[in-house]
Order: structure tokens, then sequence, then C-alpha cells
């Protein structure tokens, strides 16, 4: 079993979705949808690794999916998709274009 470190959420609270892409190529799709609104754009990049981002987070990656709530923030992820689920029912979604 890995060694995992423990949440910091001064931490978590710094991050921003640029925080789970990787420069380089690729295309991403980032969809941002709340109670009003639907917003969608493609960028370049690709996405960090399963577990690259579970140690982001500190926590610990289950059979290649994280699925947890950090700092009120709901993340589900599996490979080339990435859901984050906001306290006031905002979503937002970063996937493989």
């Amino acid at each position: 079993m890995p060694c995992i470190k423990p949440p910091q959420p001064e931490k978590v609270k710094e991050l921003k979705e640029e925080s789970f892409i990787r420069e380089g190529k690729g295309k991403l799709r980032v969809v941002i949808e709340s109670e009003n609104e639907r917003l969608e754009t493609t960028i370049s990049g690709s996405l960090k690794s399963v577990d690259e981002i579970a140690e982001m987070l500190g926590v610990e990656a289950k059979e290649g999916k994280i699925e947890t709530v950090v700092d009120g923030v709901k993340f589900r992820m599996k490979r080339g998709k990435l859901e984050l689920e906001f306290e006031n029912g905002d979503k937002m979604r970063i996937e493989k274009a």
C-alpha cells in the first residue's frame, strides 16, 4: 500500500482547473455547468494521471478511479475524465476531446 500524504486544505484551495492539466499534445473539452448557464470550450493539453491527481488531493486512487470529497468539492475521476461538483451545485467536467 502506498504512503498517502495527509490532505492539506490550504493547498487544495489554491487549485484551479489548470492544476489538473498537463501542457502538451492533445485536446481537452472543459464544460462548466451552473443552474442557469453552460459554458464549453476546448483547450490544448492532457489530463494528469489519476495517481498524480490523487497525490495532489491527498487521497488514494482505487482501481484507477477517484471518488472523494475534498474541502467541500466532490471529485470523480477515471482515466481521461475528471468531474468536479461544488457545494453551490456548479459542475465542471474536463475530458478528452
